[in-house]
Protein backbone atom coordinates (compact mmCIF):
# COMPACT_ATOMS: atom_id res chain seq x y z
CA UNK A 1 0.00 0.00 0.00
CA UNK A 2 1.50 2.96 -1.29
CA UNK A 3 1.94 5.93 0.87
CA UNK A 4 -0.28 9.21 0.70
CA UNK A 5 1.94 12.34 0.06
CA UNK A 6 2.80 14.63 3.04
CA UNK A 7 1.08 17.98 1.84
CA UNK A 8 3.08 20.76 2.76
CA UNK A 9 0.93 23.61 4.71
CA UNK A 10 0.67 27.06 2.74
CA UNK A 11 2.00 29.98 4.48
CA UNK A 12 0.30 33.17 3.76
CA UNK A 13 1.29 36.38 4.63
CA UNK A 14 -1.14 39.56 5.40
CA UNK A 15 -0.14 43.41 5.01
CA UNK A 16 -1.97 46.31 6.35
CA UNK A 17 -3.35 49.28 4.45
CA UNK A 18 -0.98 51.55 6.29
CA UNK A 19 2.25 49.23 5.07
CA UNK A 20 0.90 49.24 1.66
CA UNK A 21 -0.29 52.71 1.26
CA UNK A 22 3.59 53.70 2.57
CA UNK A 23 4.55 51.42 -0.72
CA UNK A 24 2.24 53.26 -2.88
CA UNK A 25 3.91 56.65 -1.67
CA UNK A 26 7.15 55.36 -4.24
CA UNK A 27 4.93 55.08 -7.30
CA UNK A 28 5.97 57.12 -9.82
CA UNK A 29 3.29 58.53 -12.43
CA UNK A 30 3.61 59.73 -16.29
CA UNK A 31 1.83 62.53 -16.68
CA UNK A 32 0.17 63.33 -20.36
CA UNK A 33 0.22 67.06 -19.51
CA UNK A 34 -3.07 67.47 -19.96
CA UNK A 35 -6.82 67.24 -17.93
CA UNK A 36 -6.59 63.85 -18.73
CA UNK A 37 -4.12 63.37 -15.70
CA UNK A 38 -6.78 64.54 -13.79
CA UNK A 39 -9.02 61.76 -14.04
CA UNK A 40 -6.42 59.51 -12.74
CA UNK A 41 -4.39 60.82 -10.23
CA UNK A 42 -1.88 62.74 -12.03
CA UNK A 43 -0.58 60.38 -15.25
CA UNK A 44 -0.54 56.88 -15.77
CA UNK A 45 0.54 54.89 -12.82
CA UNK A 46 3.43 52.50 -13.35
CA UNK A 47 2.32 48.63 -12.27
CA UNK A 48 -1.34 49.31 -14.02
CA UNK A 49 -3.03 48.51 -17.02
CA UNK A 50 -5.12 51.32 -18.58
CA UNK A 51 -7.35 51.12 -21.45
CA UNK A 52 -8.53 53.59 -24.04
CA UNK A 53 -11.48 52.85 -26.16
CA UNK A 54 -13.24 54.61 -28.76
CA UNK A 55 -14.15 54.81 -32.34
CA UNK A 56 -11.36 55.49 -35.10
CA UNK A 57 -10.09 58.98 -35.17
CA UNK A 58 -11.42 59.53 -31.46
CA UNK A 59 -7.61 60.67 -30.41
CA UNK A 60 -6.69 57.53 -28.21
CA UNK A 61 -3.84 56.54 -30.12
CA UNK A 62 -2.79 60.11 -30.11
CA UNK A 63 -2.50 60.00 -26.17
CA UNK A 64 -0.49 56.59 -26.37
CA UNK A 65 2.45 58.61 -29.30
CA UNK A 66 1.90 61.62 -27.04
CA UNK A 67 2.94 59.33 -23.80
CA UNK A 68 5.50 57.37 -26.02
CA UNK A 69 7.19 60.57 -26.72
CA UNK A 70 7.48 62.16 -23.29
CA UNK A 71 8.71 58.75 -21.30
CA UNK A 72 11.51 57.99 -24.19
CA UNK A 73 12.25 62.08 -24.74
CA UNK A 74 11.96 63.81 -20.90
CA UNK A 75 12.59 60.50 -19.10
CA UNK A 76 14.75 59.29 -21.32
CA UNK A 77 13.41 55.60 -20.64
CA UNK A 78 12.85 52.82 -23.07
CA UNK A 79 9.07 52.49 -24.34
CA UNK A 80 8.03 49.11 -26.47
CA UNK A 81 5.26 50.11 -28.80
CA UNK A 82 3.29 47.52 -29.80
CA UNK A 83 1.55 48.47 -33.31
CA UNK A 84 -1.35 45.65 -33.27
CA UNK A 85 -2.77 47.87 -36.37
CA UNK A 86 0.22 48.56 -38.07
CA UNK A 87 -0.33 52.63 -37.98
CA UNK A 88 2.98 53.91 -36.24
CA UNK A 89 4.30 56.39 -38.12
CA UNK A 90 7.49 57.59 -36.98
CA UNK A 91 7.42 60.72 -38.72
CA UNK A 92 4.60 61.87 -36.11
CA UNK A 93 6.93 60.83 -33.27
CA UNK A 94 9.52 63.26 -34.73
CA UNK A 95 6.74 65.82 -35.31
CA UNK A 96 5.80 65.82 -31.45
CA UNK A 97 9.29 65.69 -30.80
CA UNK A 98 10.53 68.36 -32.58
CA UNK A 99 7.62 71.10 -31.21
CA UNK A 100 8.10 70.05 -28.01
CA UNK A 101 11.81 70.78 -28.06
CA UNK A 102 13.03 66.93 -27.38
CA UNK A 103 15.96 65.52 -28.48
CA UNK A 104 14.90 63.39 -31.73
CA UNK A 105 17.10 61.00 -31.84
CA UNK A 106 17.19 59.97 -28.39
CA UNK A 107 13.51 59.98 -28.58
CA UNK A 108 13.51 57.64 -31.29
CA UNK A 109 16.17 55.39 -30.06
CA UNK A 110 13.77 55.14 -26.87
CA UNK A 111 11.14 53.67 -28.66
CA UNK A 112 11.28 50.12 -29.85
CA UNK A 113 8.24 49.23 -32.16
CA UNK A 114 6.61 45.55 -32.92
CA UNK A 115 3.64 44.38 -35.20
CA UNK A 116 2.89 41.15 -34.40
CA UNK A 117 1.72 39.33 -37.33
CA UNK A 118 -0.67 37.13 -35.21
CA UNK A 119 -2.20 36.44 -32.14
CA UNK A 120 0.24 34.14 -30.47
CA UNK A 121 2.75 37.05 -31.58
CA UNK A 122 0.85 39.32 -29.58
CA UNK A 123 0.99 37.12 -26.26
CA UNK A 124 4.97 35.95 -26.55
CA UNK A 125 5.28 39.87 -26.12
CA UNK A 126 6.39 40.11 -22.49
CA UNK A 127 8.83 36.90 -23.04
CA UNK A 128 10.71 38.61 -25.59
CA UNK A 129 11.25 42.11 -23.81
CA UNK A 130 14.94 42.21 -23.48
CA UNK A 131 16.11 42.19 -19.74
CA UNK A 132 19.12 45.32 -20.67
CA UNK A 133 15.88 47.04 -22.15
CA UNK A 134 12.82 46.68 -19.65
CA UNK A 135 10.44 49.51 -20.37
CA UNK A 136 8.65 51.78 -18.25
CA UNK A 137 5.87 52.35 -20.79
CA UNK A 138 4.36 49.52 -22.76
CA UNK A 139 2.30 50.53 -25.16
CA UNK A 140 -0.58 48.00 -27.21
CA UNK A 141 -1.88 49.52 -30.05
CA UNK A 142 -5.18 47.82 -30.88
CA UNK A 143 -5.39 44.80 -28.04
CA UNK A 144 -8.12 42.81 -29.41
CA UNK A 145 -7.56 43.31 -33.25
CA UNK A 146 -5.56 40.16 -33.78
CA UNK A 147 -7.70 38.33 -31.67
CA UNK A 148 -11.03 39.55 -33.86
CA UNK A 149 -9.19 38.65 -36.97
CA UNK A 150 -8.64 35.31 -36.68
CA UNK A 151 -11.23 33.95 -34.49
CA UNK A 152 -14.11 34.80 -36.57
CA UNK A 153 -17.62 33.14 -35.88
CA UNK A 154 -19.96 32.76 -32.99
CA UNK A 155 -18.32 29.38 -32.49
CA UNK A 156 -14.80 30.61 -31.98
CA UNK A 157 -15.82 32.96 -29.33
CA UNK A 158 -15.35 30.85 -26.60
CA UNK A 159 -11.34 29.85 -27.49
CA UNK A 160 -10.64 33.46 -28.10
CA UNK A 161 -12.33 34.70 -24.79
CA UNK A 162 -10.30 32.19 -23.43
CA UNK A 163 -6.89 33.27 -24.79
CA UNK A 164 -7.64 36.87 -24.31
CA UNK A 165 -7.99 35.84 -20.60
CA UNK A 166 -4.86 34.39 -20.10
CA UNK A 167 -2.86 37.62 -21.86
CA UNK A 168 -4.12 40.19 -20.16
CA UNK A 169 -4.08 38.09 -16.89
CA UNK A 170 -0.53 37.60 -17.60
CA UNK A 171 -0.29 41.40 -18.78
CA UNK A 172 -1.39 42.97 -15.54
CA UNK A 173 0.68 40.45 -13.53
CA UNK A 174 4.00 41.33 -15.42
CA UNK A 175 2.80 45.20 -14.98
CA UNK A 176 3.26 44.65 -11.76
CA UNK A 177 5.99 42.90 -11.06
CA UNK A 178 8.06 44.93 -12.99
CA UNK A 179 6.58 48.02 -12.16
CA UNK A 180 5.57 49.38 -15.55
CA UNK A 181 3.16 51.45 -16.81
CA UNK A 182 1.09 49.89 -19.39
CA UNK A 183 -1.61 51.37 -21.99
CA UNK A 184 -4.00 49.54 -24.15
CA UNK A 185 -6.07 51.25 -26.86
CA UNK A 186 -9.10 49.49 -28.50
CA UNK A 187 -11.99 49.49 -30.68
CA UNK A 188 -15.77 49.90 -29.63
CA UNK A 189 -18.61 48.39 -31.10
CA UNK A 190 -22.34 49.25 -31.06
CA UNK A 191 -24.70 47.65 -28.96
CA UNK A 192 -27.87 46.71 -30.71
CA UNK A 193 -29.54 46.53 -27.68
CA UNK A 194 -28.87 50.11 -25.79
CA UNK A 195 -31.37 52.85 -25.87
CA UNK A 196 -30.52 56.10 -27.60
CA UNK A 197 -31.13 57.66 -24.74
CA UNK A 198 -28.06 56.08 -23.04
CA UNK A 199 -24.84 58.00 -22.96
CA UNK A 200 -22.52 57.04 -25.60
CA UNK A 201 -20.19 55.04 -23.88
CA UNK A 202 -22.88 52.40 -22.66
CA UNK A 203 -23.89 52.29 -26.49
CA UNK A 204 -20.41 52.10 -27.85
CA UNK A 205 -18.76 49.19 -26.33
CA UNK A 206 -15.40 48.13 -25.85
CA UNK A 207 -14.66 45.30 -27.80
CA UNK A 208 -13.50 42.34 -25.54
CA UNK A 209 -16.78 42.19 -23.37
CA UNK A 210 -16.46 41.54 -19.24
CA UNK A 211 -12.93 39.57 -19.82
CA UNK A 212 -11.22 42.65 -20.54
CA UNK A 213 -13.15 44.77 -18.58
CA UNK A 214 -12.67 42.76 -15.36
CA UNK A 215 -8.38 43.37 -16.33
CA UNK A 216 -8.34 46.85 -16.56
CA UNK A 217 -7.52 48.88 -13.58
CA UNK A 218 -8.60 52.34 -15.01
CA UNK A 219 -11.12 52.14 -18.02
CA UNK A 220 -11.46 55.67 -20.51
CA UNK A 221 -13.71 56.37 -23.31
CA UNK A 222 -12.29 58.73 -26.00
CA UNK A 223 -14.91 60.69 -28.18
CA UNK A 224 -15.03 63.96 -30.75
CA UNK A 225 -16.23 67.12 -28.84
CA UNK A 226 -17.40 70.47 -30.44
CA UNK A 227 -14.55 72.87 -32.04
CA UNK A 228 -11.96 70.11 -32.73
CA UNK A 229 -11.86 69.06 -29.00
CA UNK A 230 -12.11 65.33 -27.74
CA UNK A 231 -13.31 64.22 -24.52
CA UNK A 232 -11.67 61.60 -22.30
CA UNK A 233 -14.73 60.18 -19.56
CA UNK A 234 -13.60 57.72 -16.95
CA UNK A 235 -15.88 55.18 -17.23
CA UNK A 236 -14.35 52.64 -14.19
CA UNK A 237 -11.72 52.58 -12.16
CA UNK A 238 -10.60 50.87 -8.98
CA UNK A 239 -9.58 54.17 -7.10
CA UNK A 240 -11.10 57.51 -8.99
CA UNK A 241 -14.49 58.34 -9.42
CA UNK A 242 -16.45 58.99 -13.01
CA UNK A 243 -15.47 62.04 -14.72
CA UNK A 244 -14.46 63.55 -17.84
CA UNK A 245 -12.12 66.17 -18.72
CA UNK A 246 -11.37 67.79 -22.46
CA UNK A 247 -8.36 68.11 -24.73
CA UNK A 248 -7.02 68.45 -28.19
CA UNK A 249 -4.76 66.83 -30.78
CA UNK A 250 -2.07 69.14 -32.17
CA UNK A 251 1.49 69.27 -33.56
CA UNK A 252 2.64 68.59 -30.05
CA UNK A 253 0.42 65.40 -29.69
CA UNK A 254 -2.44 66.14 -27.17
CA UNK A 255 -2.81 69.62 -25.49
CA UNK A 256 -5.21 70.82 -22.63
CA UNK A 257 -8.01 72.44 -24.65
CA UNK A 258 -7.70 76.42 -26.09
CA UNK A 259 -9.19 78.78 -23.34
CA UNK A 260 -12.28 80.69 -25.13
CA UNK A 261 -11.25 84.31 -26.55
CA UNK A 262 -12.72 86.76 -24.73
CA UNK A 263 -15.21 89.27 -26.89
CA UNK A 264 -14.14 92.47 -27.26
CA UNK A 265 -17.48 94.07 -26.40
CA UNK A 266 -17.28 92.10 -23.14
CA UNK A 267 -13.66 94.06 -22.46
CA UNK A 268 -15.22 97.33 -22.94
CA UNK A 269 -18.23 97.18 -21.18
CA UNK A 270 -16.32 95.68 -18.07
CA UNK A 271 -13.92 98.75 -17.91
CA UNK A 272 -16.80 100.61 -18.32
CA UNK A 273 -18.33 99.22 -15.50
CA UNK A 274 -15.22 99.92 -12.84
CA UNK A 275 -15.27 103.06 -14.69
CA UNK A 276 -18.72 104.08 -13.26
CA UNK A 277 -18.33 102.74 -9.82
CA UNK A 278 -18.05 105.37 -6.99
CA UNK A 279 -14.88 104.97 -5.46
CA UNK A 280 -16.29 103.85 -2.13
CA UNK A 281 -17.56 100.68 -3.61
CA UNK A 282 -14.71 99.71 -5.62
CA UNK A 283 -11.99 100.13 -1.86
CA UNK A 284 -15.30 98.08 -0.16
Amino acid sequence: MSKKKKVEPTILTFKTAYDLMQERQEIKRYPTGTPIDELIGGGIEEGEVVEFYGEYGSGKTQIAKTLAVMVAGIHNQHVFFVDCEETFKPERIVQIAKNRGLDIDQTLKNIHVLIPVTSTDLMAVLDNIPPEKQPKLLIIDGLTTPFRVEYIGRETLTERQGYLRKFLYDLKKWAKKTRTAVIVTNQVYADPSATPFLALEYRELAVGGHTLYHAIDSRIFVRKGQGGTRIAKLVDSSCYPPAERPFRITDKGIEPPQEPKKDKKEDVASATEQHDTPTENRMN
